[in-house]
């Protein structure tokens, strides 16, 4: 008889060989251990035992669901009114869809009781409580095409697609940064200055990237005015995992009325160029497929679609 139940300080180890042995597609963190998970879910300061549900079969741990919250408007604290499923593991079995299903109907009742009035699944760039660098490469992409197990789970649920996210990578062994007109024009008339471990900008910042190498790059102008940044990090263990070097570009911002002038992609080109020189040999970001413009920017550096994911919604 299955057993649900929520977390227990003794079940790291356990929770570590459900995932091991679940399919969980190539851009989940393997072989996945009790240091990292440590690192990517519990010892975040918002860790709320009672939304880890644990499956339990005759002793042995079969699968679990991780629900949790995000950010406020001005990412100072947790804001409950909406809520995410992250994650629901199962390990093959013979009642792999039902011990699935009840896993999320459980988090769901969690969320709900916090005060959730919307109901997500899968992370994202907002909703990156837990498992940053465990789950999806440079962000959270909502579940993964690549995890068509889990995705299955939300789908029988009666979640429906709210949002396509596009994972997106870029060799950058020999990267050099395009040179025309434009591109020349900015060089000369901006500064870009890198800054390893950054001061985090809030508290939510900080929260979902401690324990993570940052670097961020400036793009300054006249008078040391602040253009633009961009925001990456580096993918360990995930890219260890992988064989390669991997850098995860975050977040890109320029600021309002400088969009528009080719600022972003000379950021971003002239930042990958530098990781490039240090020996990074892939670069990856996730991006919204609704948003165009994002879309055309990393097309123009080279980025292609890699894998895609969706965030799901219930209604």
């Amino acid at each position: 008889m299955i057993e649900f139940r929520c977390f227990r300080n003794d079940d790291p180890p356990r929770l570590a060989d459900a995932w091991r042995s679940a399919d969980l597609g190539p851009s989940a963190m393997q072989p996945m251990t009790s240091a990292l998970l440590e690192a990517g879910v519990f010892s975040k300061p918002y860790f709320d035992r009672e939304g880890l549900i644990v499956a339990i079969d005759d002793g042995r741990v079969v699968g679990f669901a991780h629900a949790a919250f995000g950010p406020n408007a001005d990412h100072s604290a947790i804001d409950t009114t909406v809520g995410t499923t992250l994650l629901v593991v199962v390990v093959p079995h013979a009642e792999h869809e039902r011990i699935g299903a009840d896993l999320l109907d459980r988090c769901e009742t969690y969320l709900q009781r916090r005060g959730a009035a919307t109901l997500l699944g899968g992370g994202s760039t907002e909703m990156r409580s837990f498992y940053l660098g465990l789950y999806g490469g440079a962000d959270l992409p909502g579940v993964l095409d690549s995890s068509p197990t889990m995705q299955s789970v939300f789908r029988r649920a009666g979640y429906a697609e709210a949002e396509r996210i596009g994972v997106l990578r870029r060799p950058l062994t020999g990267f050099r940064p395009p040179v025309n007109r434009l591109q020349l024009a900015i060089r000369r008339a901006t500064t870009l200055r890198v800054i390893d471990e950054p001061a985090r900008r809030s508290w939510w910042e900080a929260a979902t990237t401690t324990g993570i190498a940052l670097r961020r790059y400036e793009l300054r102008g006249t008078g040391e005015s602040l253009l633009g940044t961009a925001s990456f990090w580096d993918m360990q263990p995930l890219a260890t995992a992988w064989g390669v070097s991997a850098t995860g570009l975050m977040h890109v911002g320029i600021e309002g009325e400088r969009r528009r002038q080719g600022l972003a992609h000379y950021l971003v080109a002239e930042a990958l160029h530098d990781l490039a020189q240090e020996g990074v040999t892939l670069a990856e970001t996730h991006v919204s497929e609704t948003n165009s413009p994002a879309m055309q920017l990393f097309t123009k550096i080279g980025f292609e679609i890699a894998d895609r994911g969706t965030l799901f919604r219930k209604s």
